[in-house]
Formats: C-alpha cells, sequence, structure tokens
C-alpha cells in the first residue's frame, strides 16, 4: 500500500474478511525477521504491505484511522474496518496471525 485509497480499499476489503496490514522499514533486522513471518503466511491470508520509508504520510494515517500506536514492524489484524489486534517485532508471527485470522473468519 502506498496511498489513502489503497487503506481505503484494503479496510473496505475488512468488511468481507479479517485482513493483516503489515507496516515494516526496508532497513531493519526486526523487519527482516517478521518480513520471513509474512511471507509464509500470505498464501493463507490478505495481508497489505507498507515499507514505511516510502510511505511515512500513510503509516501515520493508518495509526490514526485504526486507533493503533506506531511500531515497525508492525501487523494489524483487521477486521470489519477495526483493528481487533497488533502485534510488534517477535510477536508477528506465522501461526500466530493465521489463527486469529481464521478464528474471526469463522466468526463471521
Amino acid at each position: 500500500m502506498s496511498t489513502s485509497q489503497d487503506l481505503d480499499a484494503a479496510l473496505q476489503a475488512s468488511q468481507d474478511h479479517p485482513i493483516v496490514i503489515f507496516k515494516h522499514s526496508n532497513s531493519c533486522p526486526f523487519s527482516a525477521r517478521a518480513q520471513v513471518q509474512i511471507a509464509n503466511a500470505k498464501h493463507d491470508i490478505d495481508i497489505h504491505g507498507i515499507v514505511i520509508q516510502y510511505a511515512k504520510d500513510l503509516s501515520s494515517e493508518i495509526a490514526e484511522r485504526l486507533g493503533v500506536d506506531h511500531a515497525s514492524p508492525q501487523a494489524i489484524v483487521v477486521n470489519k474496518g477495526k483493528a481487533v489486534s497488533h502485534y510488534w517485532r517477535k510477536e508477528i508471527q506465522e501461526e500466530t496471525l493465521k489463527e486469529q485470522v481464521n478464528n474471526l473468519g469463522q466468526e463471521a
């Protein structure tokens, strides 16, 4: 994602199914580790990524609209347009994200 319109589309998609917004840096070792977890999960869940160096304003907009303080790397689980949880650094785990998204999807 790189624009407000991309964020609007992601939040609209979350009306139909849970999504994950993944904010990360292209120069941080914590982000590199988190990217491996996200890459492993992307075949099973809808992930919308943002590289914060290229979209700082959008990163701030995400924090404001979802009410989640900015962190990087950060995975935010969104359902029905609202942040339901967020994970930072080593908390970003493939299985944790997949389990939460699947559980939310079953509640729909």
